[in-house]
């Protein structure tokens, strides 16, 4: 017998194990971690589903299209700090991975980023999309350097469906700490499918996840596609929230002047400021114009008519806005359509963003808040 080829071959399979070993993945579940670590959420413990954005109690006061699109994840992030060189996140999705303007990465996917300082690296993934999605991070070694205390990392949820089951799985010899949502009031956006992340490539590059990697802030993301019609029952839910400023993005949902005549919207807008004015009586509200359709530019020759759309509705929140003023109505403002100065290649379909419209979005509100928050 050769021994030191029986030697050799047992010294290999010792590394081999070895390796496995180190390779080992222990996995964190956030539903039944005594840490919360969901952040963008505004009624903790009150949820049917874990990954939810409106209240239990919600379901029998808004409309069910409302209820359905609550059920979606969209704004919600997780936090956690890890050593790791890789990192895998496996979950489960209630509906279909796709829509026509939307492909899973974006719809279904997930996408995580570190945090050194105040910078957001995105990280590259490789996914799969099956019954369970995976996704693998490796070779993780965040701007400037590697810490042995761990690095932030900051996990942005699928943004047009609901979330069923949820882990995230790093090296079973590396050290993972979840981290409690932040301290700092959030901004309490209410919107349409534009704000729920319509149609970003990914959901880091929805306009509300942008505005929080760039303000470094939370944001409560209560965007519902197709049904963010400032309707009462909402308003009020909202008004349940503390907030840095609240934002009502709304008018892409209500362009129908059969349904919302220029006396009805006018109406809407200024009930729902006063209605938050009446519990929040010195928070900034931001009143946000349509930003337009691609067909809507000077000069497109094709179908004009939506430049009709959205310049009705931000007609009357101009009348809306000015009335309010004249009330005395304090900390209001008005993000106007030329303040966005959106893009005529920044639309997807016409009406939805792609990645440029939403940075386009992202910047003009970023503007407005770190000017009423009186921040650089």
């Amino acid at each position: 017998m050769n021994y030191k080829i029986v030697a050799f071959f047992l010294g290999f399979a010792c590394l081999s194990l070895a390796a496995n070993a180190q390779q080992e993945i222990k996995w964190w579940n956030p539903q039944g971690s005594a840490i919360n670590a969901i952040e963008g959420q505004g009624w903790q413990g009150e949820y049917e589903s874990f990954y939810d954005r409106l209240p239990l109690r919600a379901k029998s006061v808004v409309r069910p299209a409302v209820w359905a699109r609550s059920k979606f994840s969209s704004g919600l992030t997780i936090r956690f700090k890890t050593n790791s060189p890789h990192i895998q996140v496996r979950y489960k999705v209630a509906g279909r991975l796709t829509l026509p303007t939307m492909p899973a990465v974006a719809a279904s996917g997930v996408d995580l980023y570190a945090v050194v300082g105040d910078k957001y690296y995105w990280c590259r993934p490789a996914t799969t999309f099956r019954d369970t999605i995976v996704y693998k991070y490796t070779g993780l070694k965040p701007t400037p350097g590697y810490y042995d205390e761990g690095v932030e990392y900051k996990l942005f949820l699928p943004p047009y469906n609901s979330i069923l089951s949820l882990e995230i799985g790093v090296y079973k010899d590396k050290m993972f700490m979840p981290l409690v949502p932040r301290d700092e009031l959030p901004i309490v956006v209410y919107g349409t499918s534009i704000t729920q992340g319509g149609c970003a490539s990914r959901p880091g590059m929805t306009w509300t996840s942008i505005l929080q990697r760039h303000l470094n802030r939370p944001v409560i993301n209560l965007g519902f596609s197709g049904n963010g019609r400032l309707e009462p029952e909402v308003i009020n839910l909202v008004c349940e929230l503390d907030a840095a400023v609240y934002v009502l993005d709304c008018l892409a949902n209500l362009t129908s002047a059969k349904l919302y005549d220029n006396e009805k919207l006018e109406a809407l807008i200024m009930d729902a400021v006063k209605d938050i004015r009446a519990k929040h009586p010195d928070t900034p509200i931001v009143l946000t114009d349509h930003d337009g359709y691609t067909s809507g530019f000077e000069g497109a020759v094709s179908q004009r008519r939506y430049y009709n759309y959205y310049s009705r509705v931000n007609k009357v929140m101009d009348k809306a806005f000015a009335k309010l003023k004249k009330q005395g109505v304090k900390q209001i403002y008005h993000l106007t359509h030329d303040d966005i100065d959106q893009s005529p290649d920044g639309k997807v379909d016409g009406t939805h963003p792609n990645d440029l419209g939403m940075m386009r979005i992202a910047t003009a509100y970023e503007k407005i808040i770190r000017e009423i928050l009186n921040e650089k």
